[in-house]
C-alpha cells in the first residue's frame, strides 16, 4: 500500500511537470493573452501537490542538503527586491518544481518529460516552416514558442542531450526518431551557443564511456570553446559575436560599481542601458556602437548574476556547480550532462528571463541536488504543520496576487477595447500592486497615449522607463511632453534618446519633427543633414520613409 501511495505522488508530480513543460507552450502560441495566469496557476497546484505528498507521506524524510541551504540563503538575500519588483511569482514556480523534482527525483522520468517537450517545440517550428502558425518575431520564420530561435536552441539542445543519454527507453526506434527530430530543431534555430553546448555535452558523455581523465576533459572542453569563439568571430554571424563582447564589457563596468552584492535581483534591465549609454559616449568607435541596441539581456547567464547579486551570489552559484561536478563526475547520470548543456548555452544566453528555460534549470537542479552533501535526515512528523503552515502562507500570496493581476488585466481590457474609463480608474486605484511590471506598466503608459490621455500618460510612461528605458520609450515620452505644450522637456527627452543610441535614426527625427513644427530652421537644417548623412543599422521602409521626407525639406529650404 506504500508503495502505491509513492507511486501515485510521483505521478501527480510528472503529470504537474508535463503540464508545465507541454501547456505552456500551445498557451503561448494560442492563447497569448493569457500567458500571464499559467504561473499563478502552476504555483499553487504545485504547492498544493507539495502540501499533500508531505501530509499524507509521514513515515517518510526530509532531506536537507547544503544546495538547498545555499538556496534558500540566495532568496533571502534577494527577498526584499523578488518581493518589491514583481519576482515572486516566478520565484515561486522555481521553488515548487525544484521541491516536487527532488521528492520525486527519477532521473530517466525527468528526461523523458523533457524529450517530449522538445519534439513538441519541433512540430511547432514544423507547422512554422508550413506557414500553418504564425512565428513569435518578424525577422525569423521559425522560433517554436519562444520569442526568438536562440531560446529554441538552447532548450532543444537540453532536451537533445537528455534524450541521448537515457538509456530506459524500451523502445529504440522511438528514441532515435526523437533524436532525430532534436537534432534537425537544434540545426534549424541556427543558435551556435546551442550547437556549442550540445557538442561539449556529448563530448562529455563519450569521455565518461572512456574514461578520460578529468585535466584532459578540461583541455578539450576550453579547445573547443576557443574554436568555437573563433569561428563566431571571424566565419560566422560576425557581428552578433561582437555585439555579444561589446555588451559583456558594459556588463563588466557594471560590476565594478558594485562588485561585492550587486545591484538587486532585476536592476539589470532597469541600469543597463544608461551604463551602455555611458559607454557609448566614452567609446566613439562608430563600427562598435553600431553592434548596440536596446537591450536587457546580458547574454552571460554568469555575468548577470554578478552585475544584479555582486561575487557574494556569483559564489553562492559557482559553489553549487562545484558541489554537483563532484557528486556526478566519474558516475553514470542521465542528467548531469543535461546540466553541462544548459551550463554552456547559460554563457551565452539569457535563460534566467525565458520561463520554459527557467523551469528547466529548476527541474535539473531539483532533479540531481538528491543526497548531494546531505546535512541532516528529519523525520517529517516533526515538521509537517510547519511545511502545511509556510505552504498554506505561500497560496495565500499567490492567491492575493493573482486576484490583485486579474482584476488590472481585466480593467486594462475594459479601458482598451470598450474606453470605458471606469477600468482606468480602477487601475489608478489599485496602481501599486503593478507599479513594478514592466511589461504591464508599459502597455498601460502607450494605450494612454496613443488615446490622448497625455496628463495621465506623463507618470505612468516615466515609470516604465524607470523599469526598462529605451530609445522608443524615451520618444514616446518625448511626443507626450510636446503634445502638452511642454517644448522644452520634450527637447531634453528627445536628446536623451539619442544619447542612448547616437546610430539609430528615430530620435533625430523626432528632434527633427519639433524644431520643424515650431519654425527653428537653422537647428532643423543641421538635424535633417545628420539623419541623411547616417547610415543605419538596418535598412527598412520606414528609415527610407525618413529620409524621404527629411530631403525634400531640405530641397525646399
Amino acid at each position: 500500500m506504500k508503495m502505491v501511495f509513492k507511486s501515485g505522488n510521483r505521478s501527480a508530480a510528472y503529470l504537474f511537470f508535463g503540464a508545465v513543460f507541454l501547456i505552456e507552450p500551445v498557451v503561448e502560441i494560442w492563447f497569448p493573452i493569457e500567458l500571464f495566469r499559467l504561473p499563478f496557476l502552476y504555483s499553487i497546484i504545485g504547492v498544493f501537490v507539495w502540501i499533500y505528498w508531505h501530509y499524507r507521506d509521514k513515515n517518510s524524510e526530509l532531506n536537507i542538503s547544503w544546495i538547498d541551504i545555499l538556496l534558500f540563503v540566495l532568496i533571502i538575500y534577494n527577498i526584499a527586491d523578488i518581493w518589491n519588483y514583481d519576482f515572486f511569482v516566478k520565484l515561486s514556480v522555481g521553488v515548487v518544481i525544484y521541491l516536487l523534482a527532488k521528492k520525486a527525483a527519477d532521473e530517466s522520468k525527468v528526461a523523458y518529460v523533457l524529450t517530449a517537450s522538445g519534439c513538441l517545440q519541433f512540430f511547432l517550428i514544423l507547422m512554422q516552416f508550413c506557414d500553418c502558425i504564425p512565428s513569435n518575431h518578424s525577422l525569423f520564420r521559425l522560433t517554436g514558442s519562444f520569442e526568438n530561435p536562440g531560446p529554441l536552441g538552447g532548450f532543444m539542445a537540453v532536451s537533445l542531450i537528455a534524450t541521448l543519454s537515457n538509456n530506459k527507453y524500451s523502445n529504440k526506434r522511438l528514441k532515435m526518431l526523437c533524436v532525430v527530430f532534436l537534432i534537425i530543431g537544434v540545426f534549424l534555430s541556427n543558435s551556435r551557443a546551442a550547437w556549442l553546448a550540445v557538442l561539449i555535452a556529448s563530448l562529455y558523455m563519450v569521455m565518461q564511456f572512456m574514461s578520460v581523465r578529468f585535466r584532459i576533459q578540461v583541455i578539450l572542453v576550453l579547445l573547443l570553446m576557443i574554436f568555437a569563439g573563433v569561428f563566431s568571430l571571424t566565419l560566422y554571424k560576425t557581428k552578433s559575436a561582437k555585439g555579444r563582447i561589446e555588451i559583456w564589457k558594459v556588463c563588466c563596468v557594471m560590476i565594478t560599481d558594485s562588485p561585492l552584492t550587486g545591484k538587486g535581483v532585476g536592476s539589470f534591465q532597469r541600469e543597463y542601458m544608461n551604463y551602455q549609454s555611458h559607454y557609448i559616449q566614452q567609446n566613439h568607435s562608430l563600427s562598435q556602437n553600431k553592434l548596440l541596441g536596446n537591450n536587457k539581456y546580458a547574454f552571460n547567464e554568469y555575468l548577470h548574476i554578478a552585475c544584479e547579486q555582486g561575487f557574494i551570489g556569483l559564489l553562492i552559484i559557482l559553489i553549487i556547480l562545484i558541489l554537483l561536478y563532484q557528486k556526478y563526475i566519474g558516475q553514470s547520470s542521465v542528467l548531469f550532462p543535461c546540466f553541462i548543456a544548459f551550463f554552456v548555452f547559460s554563457s551565452f544566453s539569457y535563460p534566467g528571463d525565458v520561463f520554459l528555460l527557467y523551469s528547466a534549470f529548476a527541474l535539473l537542479l531539483g532533479a540531481l541536488s538528491v543526497n548531494v552533501c546531505p546535512i541532516r535526515i528529519c523525520n517529517l512528523a516533526k515538521v509537517n504543520c510547519c511545511l502545511c503552515l509556510i505552504g498554506g502562507v505561500l497560496v495565500g500570496l499567490l492567491g492575493y496576487k493573482w486576484m490583485n493581476r486579474e482584476g488590472m488585466e481585466r480593467e486594462f481590457n475594459r479601458f482598451l477595447y470598450g474606453d470605458d474609463y471606469k477600468g482606468a480608474d480602477y487601475i489608478s486605484q489599485h496602481y501599486s500592486s503593478v507599479k513594478n511590471s514592466a511589461d504591464f506598466i508599459f502597455r498601460y503608459a502607450y494605450t494612454l497615449y496613443l488615446k490622448g490621455e497625455y496628463e495621465l500618460a506623463l507618470p505612468i510612461m516615466k515609470q516604465a522607463i524607470f523599469l526598462y528605458p529605451t530609445t522608443d520609450k524615451y520618444c514616446d515620452l518625448g511626443n507626450i511632453y510636446k503634445s502638452l505644450g511642454n517644448l522644452e522637456f520634450a527637447e531634453k527627452t528627445y536628446k536623451k534618446a539619442i544619447e542612448l543610441l547616437p546610430h539609430f535614426i528615430y530620435p533625430r527625427y523626432c528632434l527633427f519633427l519639433l524644431y520643424k513644427e515650431n519654425g527653428k530652421q537653422d537647428v532643423t537644417g543641421q538635424v535633417a543633414q545628420d539623419i541623411l548623412d547616417m547610415v543605419p543599422k538596418k535598412d527598412n521602409e520606414e528609415i527610407r520613409e525618413i529620409k524621404a521626407i527629411v530631403g525634400s525639406y531640405l530641397r525646399n529650404n
